[in-house]
């Protein structure tokens, strides 16, 4: 096999960054007649319409689509604005203009929408995040795929939806490259549509976000080229032994150099590099797989355990995984310490086959504790003050000692976990105990318990159960400050009423990131 040196490798990805910030393929917007295929069935296109790529974004005829789930349009000529309503819902857009209205809420396009013959072409991204629709797109035949209907619940990171106008059919099942069950090709769960929430807090898609414009692999480096301010994230898991780069807020561009995830032989969109020939890798693959927040990822499967350095850099937008380090665990740098920053670990207690407690109502805990750190992460990223590494982003099961392995590969600054809480059935008084509390186990980790422990009882507004001490796994044997959050008692009905809601959620990450923030001195 040829191999592609890695200063060749630079030369050729770094046209794909300047090429988007210089609107790329802009004044020579490619056209087909291209087809709308909306539940299995094809869509008839009005006489002389035609499927668009303008600025690398696939345009669609919003009345065709619309129209075909029942909503109501209108347009008005002299305006030339185009209204949708559908139960209560309004969206505007208006020919031209690269911002469209929803129930007063304001969204960029990243193509204006046009007007062809007698209906309005709008981004294909805007049609999947408003109209709540699974989207795929076919280069080779231009065929837009679109599918309907109410999604069935699963974790945020653990479902893979359908990608932006880059993204390939879409077929009923997605396969999350990265979960574990025992082999390397993940776990499959339902797709969900673009709106759907699967845990309290899930956000929406950020349609400003990140573009994926290529990767490659070469001379055991994984490179990845992205425009748009890319801020990685970087997790190491086991059986089998991989390491996960995830993209929050991105999505894959048309052009992606790599090839857009395609369709493989167990129906789900997912692409794969080329590895023959490096012995230290067994497969990389990517996809996809999460639009609350849209997040692009790529799992890098081992053959062991092997060490790593992840850096960004910043002019260029290339991210690059190293693995011609030395070093009995992995380390991370740009998306983890190389920037200077410092580094926190984000851990949301249970997962998998782990649920933790149930509450009062049936509601899990792992879902919970995933729900506040995807919170926490989404508001984290937006300072980005500190580098974020996670134990889990997904539903997966996950040991103690893995997540200690997890905070000290990224030579953390501090390590959080987040916790409800819950009482035996039988245990006095079991349903009126309730209240925050903020564990430590060694005495370095007491000043951050302390300040951890004012910001969540600010964040709750729970009783004040104190900061206490108590010999827990990950607070144990982790080296660096730590602290275990158990936000309140699940078998409380106030405290769990609460800790469901949107509103308690918001406020405890808020307080979280503050907490984090006094504690570093940031």
């Amino acid at each position: 096999m040829r191999r592609v040196g890695y200063r060749t490798l630079l030369l050729l990805l770094l046209p794909l960054l300047l090429l988007s910030f210089t609107g790329r393929e802009a004044a020579a917007a490619g056209s087909s007649s291209g087809r709308i295929i909306m539940d299995n069935q094809e869509l008839a296109l009005p006489k002389g319409i035609k499927l668009e790529n303008v600025n690398g974004s696939v345009m669609i005829p919003v009345r065709v689509v619309v129209e075909n789930l029942g909503f109501e349009v209108l347009w008005e000529q002299q305006a030339r604005k185009v209204t949708v309503h559908q139960d209560g819902k309004s969206i505007e857009l208006a020919v031209g203009k690269k911002t469209a209205d929803a129930d007063g809420v304001t969204f960029d396009l990243n193509a204006a929408p046009k007007q062809s013959g007698g209906t309005v072409l709008v981004p294909i991204r805007f049609v999947s995040e408003q109209f709540g629709l699974k989207v795929g797109w076919d280069n080779s035949d231009k065929t837009v795929y679109l599918t309907g209907g109410q999604a069935s619940v699963a974790t945020p990171e653990g479902t893979v939806t359908s990608p932006t106008a880059t993204s390939t059919p879409s077929p009923t099942q997605i396969t999350t490259p990265g979960v574990d069950n025992g082999t390397s090709t993940g776990s499959v769960l339902p797709s969900p549509t673009p709106q759907s929430s699967s845990v309290p807090g899930s956000t929406g898609v950020n349609a400003a976000g990140p573009l994926v414009n290529g990767a490659a692999f070469t001379e055991n480096r994984l490179i990845i080229a992205v425009s748009g301010a890319p801020k990685p994230s970087i997790t190491k898991m086991s059986s089998p032994d991989r390491i996960v780069v995830d993209f929050p807020g991105a999505a894959f561009a048309p052009d992606f150099v790599g090839g857009l995830p395609s369709i493989t032989t167990n129906g789900s969109p997912q692409g794969k590099l080329d590895v023959t020939g490096y012995p230290l890798v067994s497969e990389i693959r990517y996809a996809l797989f999460s639009v609350s927040p849209s997040t692009v990822r790529f799992v890098i499967q081992t053959v062991g355990s092997q060490p790593y350095q992840l850096s960004t850099d910043e002019s260029t937008g290339l991210v690059t995984l190293d693995l011609n380090v030395t070093g009995s665990e992995g380390n991370t740098s740009g998306g983890s310490g190389m920037t200077g920053k410092p580094v926190v670990v984000l851990d949301a207690g249970h997962g998998g086959t782990q649920s933790g407690a149930v509450s009062l109502t049936g509601k899990l805990e792992k879902d919970f504790n995933l729900a506040v750190i995807r919170k926490v992460q989404t508001l984290l990223m937006q300072e980005a003050l500190v580098d974020v590494v996670f134990t889990r982003t997904e539903d997966i099961t996950l040991g103690l000692q893995d997540r200690v392995n997890i905070a000290e590969a990224a030579k953390a600054n501090l390590f959080i976990s987040v916790h409800g809480n819950s009482l035996e059935l039988g245990y006095p008084n079991r349903d009126k105990i309730n209240g925050s509390e903020t564990y430590y186990s060694r005495s370095g980790s007491l000043p951050l318990a302390q300040v951890m422990h004012k910001h969540l009882i600010a964040g709750t507004g729970f009783k004040d159960n104190g900061v206490r001490t108590k010999s827990l796994h990950v607070t144990r044997e982790t080296s660096m400050p730590a602290v275990l959050l158990e936000v309140g008692y699940l078998t409380n009905s106030g405290n769990e009423s609460g800790m469901y809601s949107e509103q308690l959620q918001d406020k405890l990450a808020r307080e979280i990131v503050a907490g984090i923030k006094e504690y570093l001195g940031l």
